[in-house]
């Protein structure tokens, strides 16, 4: 299974406390975390009752995130989905 590691695309001599390093490497590792329960819940039958509630939630939280992310972009004058 390919994996996305974002942590991989900081140079060696990115310091440990820098931010930006920390964030990327906390993304990697609770995508890792995350993986294993994705794939349960997609394969087991016993979860089944509960997809199409779990489904709506993620989706809303996707709808919020969306949303905060345009909010902050047009706080630095970028508007999603436009070339510049």
């Amino acid at each position: 299974m390919a994996q996305i590691r974002p942590a991989a695309l900081l140079p060696d001599s990115a310091p440990l406390s820098d931010p930006f390093a920390l964030a990327l490497r906390k993304i990697e590792l609770e995508n890792n975390r995350l993986i294993p329960a994705q794939i349960l819940f997609l394969k087991s039958a016993n979860l089944l009752p509960f997809r199409s509630t779990v489904n709506a939630t993620v989706e809303s939280r996707h709808a919020q995130v969306r949303s905060l992310w345009d909010e902050m972009l047009s706080g630095i004058g970028v508007q999603r989905g436009l070339d510049r």
